[in-house]
């Protein structure tokens, strides 16, 4: 449950926007954040959790779906993260939680967990490339890409928003966000290598 949050980011209070070297830097602190766990090859969990979160939970690894009001991110062949970036409190896990499915699944709130930096601009991967050791090209190659790696040892979620702007979100565990978002705003001095 979100009661009194406040952004890891400390430069970025307020969602404020920041740009250096040509990349926008935005924290996405408030997101309702829901960790589901439950059996894809059961049907009638799927098609409730599917009608309660009005989207299909995806099933293809490092993907995931969007019904222009939640994400829903493929963790694992039997876990997905909800997000919900515009809800502020904990309607949408209470909605779970009440359901019938509450048996055979695993609910958990975790919006506590992680918060969201937001980057956007032309050289994202040439920025990523400097603190990741996966083929960024390939992996978040499409507007539905989900990649969970190692960000210079601090494991973080990244998620491919768009694909006419890159744009990419980093979910990162708050109590690492100001280290990444530094070496991130370090790393933007040269991008041109």
């Amino acid at each position: 449950m979100i009661l009194n949050r406040e952004n890891a980011v400390i430069e970025l209070k307020d969602q404020t926007i920041k740009e250096y070297g040509g990349i926008e830097f935005q924290e996405i602190a408030f997101a309702q954040k829901i960790n589901l766990r439950g059996n894809s090859n059961n049907k009638s969990f799927m098609t409730l959790q599917g009608k309660l979160l009005d989207a299909v939970l995806p099933t293809k690894s490092n993907t995931y779906t969007n019904n222009g009001k939640i994400k829903i991110l493929w963790l694992g062949p039997n876990e997905w993260l909800i997000v919900d970036e515009d809800k502020k409190n904990n309607e949408l896990f209470l909605k779970l939680e009440k359901s019938d499915s509450h048996e055979e699944s695993a609910i958990t709130d975790v919006s506590e967990n992680r918060t969201i930096i937001r980057i956007r601009g032309k050289k994202i991967f040439n920025l990523l490339a400097k603190f990741l050791v996966i083929d960024l090209d390939k992996n978040l190659s499409n507007d539905s890409s989900v990649v969970q790696t190692l960000f210079v040892k601090v494991p973080i979620i990244l998620v491919r928003n768009n694909s006419n702007v890159v744009e990419i979100d980093l979910y990162v565990n708050r109590s690492h966000a100001n280290y990444v978002y530094n070496l991130l705003v370090d790393g933007t001095k040269n991008l041109d290598f």
